[in-house]
């Protein structure tokens, strides 16, 4: 799967200046809104496969606990709550063999919060190279992204990863790991939106567009263009609760969000004074009066809350071991 350095030469060339944003404080918080789930790098977890942790904890940083895994996060693998509430999907864990070589085939977990009934799916018929990261609203199936033949995005049976169900037929040159990566599904549970990586100009110059689609494969729709939206291992998009907006983050570290019909895009100016920052993997809060997202700024990394606007920036974890990133917020209630 993809890896984080290219964000490390990114974010190292920022030039930042003071700022000021609150410590953590007592979130206000209302309805649904519970704990939040976060993936922790390990130091040197850069590159290093199998070096992720998973940490639940309040929505202001308190009572910040680790998930026990049997087998550990790749390295930005993305974690998802369920939709009530009572389970983590790990979109996919990293396993070594008998002699310890990495890797066995990328399979994804679903485990209770304190880590109890860890269950990873082995998925025989998908192939190496694949991930999991959404929950249908019926917590029936999830959505899967494959980067090897057969490539696209598949719905698959919750309970045991079977039932494979085409979704996309990705059509540029299969010379991806990434290729249609799902994010999220709409709130009404019809539609899903997903990442389209294309990589036909190399490595290097790798881009990315936002898609909308139905759960039935039909009604495919492009939100934005090909190079505004952020690509490689920082690349996501999550829609509103209320279904009218979706948020991502640009190839310039800037919160924005867009309609899904494409229109109405806007960028959120995060109200953090004059300093240059790289923020990304952006999620809502379940009532959707906030947003959570992880950000470079002054020479750190950590998950802050703020309003949907970009005013009232709250930081919620300082990462002490390494980054933490992918957040997502659900409806567990807090500890």
């Amino acid at each position: 799967m993809v890896k984080r350095s290219m964000l490390v030469v990114v974010t190292a060339s920022l030039l930042l200046a003071p700022v000021v944003v609150t410590g953590p404080v007592q979130a206000e918080v209302r309805g649904a809104n519970g704990q939040i789930a976060f993936e922790r790098l390990r130091p040197g977890a850069i590159d290093a496969p199998g070096q992720g942790t998973v940490f639940v904890a309040n929505p202001d940083g308190t009572h910040a606990q680790q998930v026990p895994l049997v087998y550990p996060t790749d390295v930005d693998a993305p974690i998802d709550w369920s939709p009530d509430g009572t389970k983590l999907l790990i979109s996919h864990t990293v396993r070594f063999d008998s002699s310890g070589n990495c890797c066995l085939p990328f399979r994804p977990a679903i485990v209770n919060p304190d880590g109890s009934d860890f269950e990873l799916l082995t998925m025989e018929w998908a192939p190496f190279d694949m991930a999991c990261p959404v929950w249908t609203t019926d917590q029936t199936r999830l959505l899967c992204g494959t980067g090897e033949d057969p490539i696209g995005i598949f719905s698959v049976r919750a309970s045991d990863g079977g039932d494979p169900r085409r979704l996309t037929t990705y059509p540029f040159s299969p010379n991806c790991n990434a290729c249609d990566t799902p994010t999220d599904v709409s709130p009404d549970g019809t539609r899903f939106v997903f990442l389209r990586f294309f990589r036909e100009n190399g490595p290097g110059q790798q881009q990315v567009a936002i898609y909308v689609e139905k759960l039935d494969g039909t009604g495919l729709r492009q939100l934005t263009p090909y190079g505004y939206a952020a690509p490689h291992e920082v690349a996501s998009a999550q829609w509103s609760p209320d279904g009218t907006r979706i948020i991502s983050e640009t190839t310039t570290g800037h919160l924005f969000t867009v309609r899904p019909d494409g229109g109405g895009l806007s960028q959120i100016r995060l109200q953090v004074g004059r300093a240059n920052y790289f923020a990304f993997h952006p999620h809502w809060s379940p009532d959707g009066t906030r947003i959570i997202f992880a950000m470079f700024i002054n020479g750190t990394e950590g998950l802050y809350t703020a309003n949907p606007d970009g005013s009232n920036v709250v930081r919620v974890t300082d990462a002490p071991t390494g980054f933490d990133d992918a957040p997502d917020w659900g409806t567990h209630p807090l500890a």
